[in-house]
């Protein structure tokens, strides 16, 4: 497939603006992000092993100075590598914005209480779905998976889904942090981040 003439063109505001503290401005853009956006709690993670990297999307659940939450199972992929390094990146991309939101950081393993608080909060059936799920581990086929969870939902029915032990929450602290704004002839703006030792963020503008 010959991708050679896909052009777009691009536009946005200046983001000179952008405030010096990098967590008030991700809440900015976050925030005009969902107004105009389908998807935009949305971000790929990217986590790694010595000999393996993997990226996927993931749902944003709460922005803090202290960082990005995300919830998931800890048997996981991704799971097995952020317990193991307890480092990843994400990215937001906002298509209609023009926007990407890029950041990297340690990442810490939230308490007990938070992710049954959070569990507790989700949609029965997204919760019967965790409980029968082994994520990312082989399954026979779709339909055990679902005649798994079918089973599953009528005899939790009227009763509380018990979190499996291992979903988790994890926290992504913004360490290094971008902010990517689209503009005419490939002139993007680029707005670097950088937590420094004494907890104060650098702020560096990057060449497209």
């Amino acid at each position: 497939m010959d991708l050679h003439s896909v052009r777009m063109e691009y536009t946005g505001d200046d983001i000179a603006s952008l405030p010096r503290e990098p967590f008030r401005a991700f809440e900015i853009w976050l925030s005009e992000a969902m107004k105009t956006e389908d998807d935009a709690t949305a971000f790929a993670l990217a986590t790694h092993t010595s000999d393996r990297v993997s990226v996927r999307m993931v749902l944003a659940k709460d922005l803090s100075a202290d960082g990005i939450t995300f919830y998931t199972n800890g048997d996981s992929i991704k799971g097995e590598q952020l317990n193991a390094t307890h480092i990843a990146a994400g990215v937001f991309f906002w298509p209609k914005l023009h926007r990407q939101l890029r950041f990297e950081g340690a990442v810490t393993l939230l308490s007990i209480d938070d992710a049954e608080e959070y569990f507790a909060s989700r949609p029965h059936d997204s919760r019967v779905a965790s409980y029968i799920s082994a994520q990312s581990r082989p399954v026979e086929s779709y339909q055990k998976l679902h005649t798994d969870f079918e089973n599953a939902k009528r005899v939790l029915e009227l009763l509380p889904v018990p979190r499996p032990p291992k979903w988790q929450g994890y926290r992504i602290a913004l360490e290094r942090i971008e902010f990517w704004q689209g503009q005419p002839n490939r002139l993007h703006q680029r707005l670097f981040y950088a937590r420094e030792k004494n907890g104060e963020y650098s702020r560096t503008w990057l060449q497209p």
